[in-house]
């Protein structure tokens, strides 16, 4: 499949001169879509998701310099594709050493269907390799079982403490390993965790208040402020979009 004869991109000028008014920008609910693939690292559900696309990618005009406009749209959609498989388990610092590579190669290309093409495959790979460390994701037996703790009681307020007590290990110990394997430091991944159970609870119609029961959150304050921090909007921003 040419992945480019999947993708077209216009900006939003174009798509009012074609259709009216049009639309502003893509639907940020495509782009969760989309993105999802690469978290769960579904390369056959990313695939059907381009394939799926009714429209061009609609966005801002980002330069007057058309090669320029292509090159600024790929780093971020390289950004929020690397953002995603971080938090599907890619290796932090194999993810951003991929997207420095893809960025350096975009910056060196001069046609806008070549940028387009090769950032696609790339997102392919990513997806690849967020599903390859799913399936072999940890070699240290304490590290599994300290995710399949944190998996399992998600509506506990977890410490590095009572985790290392449950591996057997001290704290010290455990956060290093853990972040050597895992890419993250363990309270970050507790309440990364936490927040993506957040979502599907948005998603199915929970309010703020059983989320806050379920998940351990000290606060309706404090869920908004992490919620917000990780995804850049509020519980309430994103309600409103997947509703």
């Amino acid at each position: 499949m040419n992945l480019g004869d999947l993708i077209s991109v216009r900006t939003v000028e174009e798509e009012k001169m074609l259709l009216g008014e049009g639309q502003k920008h893509t639907p940020y609910r495509d782009e969760i879509r989309l993105f999802s693939c690469v978290q769960q690292g579904d390369v056959n559900k990313l695939m059907e998701e381009i394939s799926n696309i009714e429209a061009s990618i609609i966005t801002g005009k980002l330069s007057n310099d058309g090669i320029m406009q292509y090159k600024y749209l790929a780093v971020s959609i390289v950004t929020l594709a690397v953002r995603y498989a971080i938090q599907g388990g890619l290796n932090e610092k194999m993810a951003y050493e991929i997207s420095d590579s893809i960025i350096m190669t975009v910056d060196s290309m001069k046609s806008p269907q070549e940028i387009l093409v090769y950032v696609a495959s790339e997102i392919v790979r990513l997806t690849e390799l967020v599903g390859r460390s799913k399936s072999h994701p940890i070699q240290s037996p304490h590290v599994r079982r300290c995710i399949s703790y944190i998996n399992e009681n998600l509506g506990e307020k977890m410490t590095v403490n009572c985790l290392s007590d449950y591996c057997g290990i001290s704290p010290d110990y455990l956060s290093q390993i853990f972040k050597e394997e895992i890419g993250e430091n363990l309270s970050s991944y507790i309440t990364g965790k936490k927040l993506e159970r957040a979502k599907e609870m948005i998603i199915d119609r929970c309010e703020n208040r059983e989320i806050c029961r379920s998940l351990g959150f000290s606060s309706q304050s404090h869920f908004s402020t992490a919620f917000k921090k990780r995804y850049g909007m509020t519980p309430s921003e994103y309600r409103k979009l997947v509703r």
